[in-house]
């Protein structure tokens, strides 16, 4: 029997002991004023619902001075708390500081338990919480599932619990979310009298669209807040200096894995980070950035991504007499063979790690490169820059990378900190993570800029890039219309939330949605009709960007964005589903920022001046590059050099010279054109839905399920079928997403098939405690065995739940459907299963199906 390892995330306090050790870390005066705050209203049993909001920035310590409350208040007097947070890090995070604050518990309690609890394998899984538990910190994902499928355990933490709760919700502006907020109300009846704190470093209170359903949440509103100026006034916060680092390398990544990444919400794939942290010239560029101005830099800590280009910048380091030490775990080498493994042993690595980051606390090394070793948890005084070696889309990594430089002078960090992104020449639209300081030059009294009011250039300028190399490889450069309709109108900020695909963890996500004359009218359509559409679907955040491509952006296509050919930019799905999801979470429109200073870039206006001046080409090369080198204008960002601005103008010079002929741009008239053909609807009635429905007894075909049915066409509309009760069946939305455009009828048992098709459509194995409930095993298998034979094959489902009949499940098919088809798709099918049970703690996996 292999010996059983302690769980580090179910923990018990021996509270007199740590009642011996007081906190080693001291408050600020804005944690004692918060704390304070906290108390007050705390102590006055505001009537029910209690709700209300504590606002820090970044660097501000939110975590610490909560638990510093709870540790000091509720958790004194017997109360529960349940603390919701996004991401395992904070959830890890606000674990950890029970070690330093447990002590401030006073009176008689004895002992204190603290679970964390989400859905990686590493944390305590759901069923494990226990009624005695004093604080279960748990992923808002995991809590939102639990609660939807009435947990017995949550059930019975909040009746041991009664009616002294205390419910954190870490990042509280994610809170008006539908699931979050089903969530709390669901808390809230079983505990009117609990108290719902939410944590966040963004000012929403200012946010007019989501203020209605905040303060229903928070009905006491903001209890304490202090902006980020005056904690870097008081020495508290440093100030950050950005500065963009280009590297000239472009990486590639072609279209297909493009595509498919964008539906993932994980950060750069593995393969791109390769070439990035590979690339000579790229880690010598970012040796060259460091050296050239050391003295400004200073104490520096650099975040690379792979350990070879820790040792390689290391080592280039240190051949320019640069003091430079490298972090990273064991873990990050474990994959690259045996010798590098026996070089460098496990509590080796611990050892130089150690060894580096203390000598750097130290001041025995200048420069500290890392893998992701720092982001967290490292107390490092002094830093004075952050080099950041690539961009990321995940604004909690970004987050967490720039907050090791925030620590100011009063905490042992310095004025200000030089924030140094270096930005590779990348071809694809991406929606970088960015991070938004106070603009230390505007007045006191302004806030920091809105997210999405300054320009997108830089996916304005791949897009102005990608049409003028598509002009020049046509032989012909010339604008085939104006300049200005090359440049957006204006941009749509959606924001929602997402979850990974590769875990449970729940990303922010801000998408911005470039918008062109063109299409301006198209857009507003289409947000009107998905604010009058329910978007259920769209509301989850583990919904995916090819799970809607089969439900219904094919449809929002036709129907707002007919001529796809002449839409700016590589991907319209991903821009209509950025639009969907944030309407479903949010239930308001996005904001739209229109592009302010679009007419000061007309380009056209240059090219007048050009043709009437006539200049020659030398002149124009001069008189570019002082265009180009203007600091009120934007050219040096839409065109990184002076070859691709010159042919940007040549394009504009040819089309004033080479004006279209008269009619070439006026509409075709209309004499002798007809519309002879009448439309269809472009959907059922609803009265012809209900006759089916009730016809198929108001479950899915395919599957049996009740749940969020569907009226399907057998023979797709795409290929001309018609809306006759016939070519109708009733489908439940995941067999209907699934099916799309083939003509499948399900409402036939026997297969019309001549040969068996070569693989099985994948469909997601039930998950948790789903993954317990018999009838949703009956429904996968239907759905994978009926999909395959493209008919309802199946006539009965036997799932053993006892002993050996646990271990052989039965599907019976209807005559006429050949199970040796099925056979070798068995062991994979049987293996899908055992894993989604094992993951789920479901003790019914099968060893075999039999088909007969």
């Amino acid at each position: 029997m292999a010996d059983l390892q302690p769980n580090p995330f179910f923990t018990v306090y021996n509270l007199t002991e740590r009642r011996q050790h007081p906190p080693k870390r001291k408050l600020a005066y804005h944690q004692n004023g918060a704390i304070g705050a906290l108390g007050k209203w705390y102590k006055s049993k505001p009537v029910p619902p209690r709700g209300s909001i504590l606002v820090l920035p970044t660097g501000g310590g939110k975590t610490f001075t909560a638990l510093y409350f709870i540790c000091s208040n509720p958790l004194f007097e017997g109360y529960k708390v349940l603390w919701l947070a996004h991401t395992h890090h904070l959830l890890e995070q606000a674990s950890s500081y029970f070690d330093d604050l447990a002590g401030l518990i006073a009176g008689s309690k004895e002992r204190l338990t603290v679970r964390v609890v989400s859905g990686t394998p590493e944390h305590c899984q759901f069923h494990s919480i226990m009624p005695t538990d004093d604080v279960v910190i748990c992923s808002l994902q995991t809590a939102a599932n639990a609660d939807k499928r009435s947990h017995p355990q949550l059930d019975a933490f909040l009746s041991a619990a009664a009616d002294k709760l205390i419910v954190v919700f870490d990042e509280a502006h994610h809170a008006p979310a539908p699931s979050y907020r089903t969530l709390i109300d669901h808390l809230r009846n079983r505990c009117p009298g609990l108290f719902l704190l939410g944590l966040t470093a963004t000012p929403i209170y200012n946010d007019e669209r989501k203020q209605g359903w905040l303060l229903r949440l928070f009905p006491q509103n903001i209890l304490y807040q202090v902006p980020a100026k005056d904690l870097m006034a008081a020495g508290i916060l440093s100030h950050p200096v950005l500065e963009d680092a280009p590297t000239e390398f472009a990486p590639t990544f072609d279209e297909p894995a493009f595509q498919k990444w964008t539906t993932t919400y994980r950060d750069i794939p593995e393969d791109v980070i390769e070439q990035l942290a590979t690339n000579q010239n790229r880690n010598d560029a970012i040796v060259n950035r460091y050296v050239s101005d050391r003295e400004r830099y200073g104490k520096t800590i650099i975040f690379a991504d792979r350990w070879y280009q820790c040792e390689y910048l290391r080592e280039a380091f240190i051949r320019r007499n640069v003091r430079a030490g490298a972090v990273y775990s064991f873990v990050a080498i474990d994959r690259s063979g045996a010798d590098v493994r026996n070089r460098r042993t496990a509590s080796e690595a611990a050892s130089e790690n150690a060894k580096a980051i203390l000598d750097f606390k130290e001041g025995r090394l200048d420069v500290l490169i890392n893998v992701r070793m720092l982001t967290e948890g490292t107390d490092v005084p002094e830093v004075q820059t952050v080099f950041l070696t690539r961009q990321t889309t995940s604004r909690i990594l970004l987050t967490q990378m720039v907050g090791r430089g925030l620590r100011g002078k009063e905490f042992g960090g310095t004025e200000k900190t030089y924030i140094v992104s270096f930005i590779d020449d990348w071809t694809h639209r991406i929606d970088w993570a960015a991070y938004d300081p106070l603009n230390p030059d505007e007045a006191d009294d302004k806030e920091a800029p809105d997210y999405g009011k300054r320009p997108p250039l830089q996916l304005i300028s791949i897009e102005l890039v990608r049409r003028l190399s598509a002009q020049m490889d046509s032989g012909d450069n010339t604008n085939p219309a104006p300049y200005n309709t090359f440049l957006p109108a204006g941009w749509y900020l959606a924001e929602y939330s997402a979850a990974r695909s590769d875990d449970e963890q729940v990303e922010p996500v801000r998408r911005l949605v470039m918008v062109f004359d063109h299409e301006k009218e198209r857009y507003e359509r289409l947000i009107a009709a998905l604010l009058n559409d329910k978007l259920e679907s769209f509301q989850d955040d583990a919904v995916q960007l090819d799970d809607a491509r089969r439900m219904c952006l094919s449809a929002w296509k036709d129907n707002f964005f007919p001529n796809e050919s002449e839409h700016v930019g590589s991907d319209l799905g991903g821009d209509l589903f950025g639009l969907a999801r944030h309407v479903a979470q949010n239930r308001q429109s996005p904001r739209f920022f229109p592009f302010e200073e679009r007419d000061k870039h007309d380009l056209d206006a240059i090219a007048q001046t050009c043709v009437s001046e006539d200049w020659g080409e030398s002149s124009k090369i001069k008189r570019l590059s002082a265009e180009l080198d203007r600091t009120d204008r934007y050219w040096k960002v839409l065109y990184n050099n002076i070859r691709h601005f010159k042919s940007a103008l040549d394009g504009c010079v040819n089309r004033l010279l080479f004006k279209p002929g008269p009619g070439e741009d006026a509409a075709h008239d209309r004499k002798g054109i007809s519309n002879p053909e009448n439309r269809e609807d472009r959907e059922p009635s609803d009265a012809i839905k209900e006759q089916v429905k009730e016809r198929d007894h108001f479950r899915c075909l395919c599957c049996g399920s009740t749940r969020k049915l569907q009226v399907d066409h057998i023979a797709p509309q795409y290929f001309g079928g018609k809306h006759g009760m016939d070519n109708l069946q009733t489908l439940c939305e995941v067999c209907n997403t699934a099916k799309g455009i083939q003509n499948i009828s399900f409402r036939i048992n026997q297969t019309r098939q001549n040969a068996p098709l070569p693989a099985l459509t994948p469909f997601r194995a039930p998950q948790g405690d789903w993954a317990k409930d018999p009838a949703e095993w009956e429904m996968f298998l239907r759905q994978s065995i009926n999909f395959f034979f493209q008919c309802a094959a199946v006539n009965h489902v036997e799932i053993g739940q006892w002993g050996l009949r646990s271990r052989r499940w039965s599907v019976w098919l209807f005559s006429g459907n050949d199970a040796h088809w099925f056979e070798p798709h068995l062991p994979d099918l049987v293996r899908t299963i055992r894993e989604a049970c094992i993951h789920s703690g479901c003790e019914t996996a099968p060893n075999e199906i039999a088909l007969h």
